[in-house]
C-alpha cells in the first residue's frame, strides 16, 4: 500500500475512483481503514483520498507533541504531494477539527467542505457529561481492555449497542487491525484538547455542511449548531438516530447527505 514522505514522516494513504477530489480525514485513535462504509458510496462520483493521520495506523507515530495545525499540514502536505490543488474536503471528530484548520488557512485548496460530528474548541466548546468524559478520558489515559469495552457507549447510539452488536464488532475489528500506541493516542488527544478556531471561523470561505446526530454524547449537537451559525451559509443537518459514528450506523443517511452537498457544487 502507498506511502508518500509528508513532512517529518512517512504517511499512509489510499485513493479509491476517479472525478473530483474528496479528501476525508478520520478522527482520533481511527484509521484510513474506517471509512469502510463510505467507500462503495463515494468512490464512483469521487475521487476518495483516505489516510492515516500521523501517530496512528500506517503513518508514522512520531513521539514529539502533535497540534491540529500540524495534522492540517501533514493533510495539505499530502494534497500536494498527490498533484491535487483543489479538492472537496470531509472531516469527521478530530478530522473535522483539522478541516475547519485546513479551510481557514488554505482557502484556495478546498472547494466544498463537510464538518462531521466536531466542534470550535475554545471557551465556546459544549462539553459532553461527566460520565462521558470520564470513559473516554480512562481509555485515552490507560488504554487496557477494560476502559475499551465502555467506549461503545459513547461513540454508538444505545439502539446499536443493544440490538446491532454486529456494527460494533466491525468498527472494532478495524481498530484492532492497526493499534496505535498509548503514546500516540495521548500526543493526539493533547492536539485535540489546544483546537480553538471560533474566532476564526467567519473566515472560512468554502460551502460548508456540518453534519452531525442527535444522539451524539461525545460532541453534542450543539456544537454542530455553533459552527453553522460562525461560517458564512454554512447548513446545518442533523440526522435523526446517530450517534457520534454515525458514518457506520446510519451510513445510508450520511453518504447520502453527503452525496447531495457535494454533487450540488459540480
Amino acid at each position: 500500500m502507498p506511502k508518500t514522505r509528508v513532512n517529518d514522516i512517512d504517511m499512509y494513504y489510499e485513493v479509491h475512483g476517479q472525478g473530483q477530489p474528496l479528501v476525508m480525514i478520520r478522527g482520533f485513535g481511527s484509521n484510513a481503514g474506517h471509512w469502510y462504509a463510505q467507500i462503495p458510496a463515494l468512490a464512483p462520483h469521487f475521487q476518495v483520498v483516505i489516510f492515516d493521520n500521523r501517530g496512528i495506523g500506517r503513518t508514522d507515530q512520531p513521539d514529539s507533541p502533535y497540534s491540529i495545525s500540524m495534522m492540517a499540514e501533514d493533510t495539505v502536505g499530502l494534497m500536494t504531494a498527490l498533484g491535487l490543488e483543489r479538492v472537496h474536503v470531509l472531516g469527521m471528530s478530530m478530522g473535522g477539527m483539522i478541516a475547519q484548520r485546513i479551510a481557514i488557512d488554505h482557502p484556495e485548496r478546498v472547494k466544498g467542505l463537510v464538518l462531521v460530528c466536531t466542534h470550535c474548541g475554545g471557551d465556546q466548546l459544549v462539553r459532553a457529561s461527566d460520565e462521558v468524559l470520564g470513559i473516554f478520558s480512562e481509555y485515552v489515559m490507560t488504554g487496557t481492555p477494560e476502559a475499551a469495552a465502555r467506549t461503545p457507549e459513547c461513540l454508538f447510539a444505545p439502539d446499536t449497542v443493544a440490538k446491532r452488536p454486529e456494527i460494533v464488532r466491525g468498527y472494532q475489528a478495524v481498530s484492532a487491525e492497526h493499534p496505535p500506541s498509548l503514546q500516540s493516542m495521548m500526543n493526539q488527544f493533547a492536539a485535540v484538547q489546544g483546537h480553538d478556531t471560533f474566532h476564526d471561523l467567519p473566515r472560512v470561505q468554502a460551502p460548508t455542511l456540518v453534519l452531525t446526530g442527535d444522539l451524539d454524547v461525545l460532541i453534542p449537537p450543539e456544537n454542530s449548531r455553533i459552527l453553522a451559525e460562525r461560517i458564512p451559509g454554512a447548513r446545518l443537518r442533523i440526522i435523526e438516530g446517530g450517534a457520534h459514528q454515525f458514518t457506520v450506523e446510519q451510513a445510508d443517511a450520511f453518504n447520502q447527505a453527503v452525496l447531495d452537498f457535494l454533487q450540488a457544487l459540480e
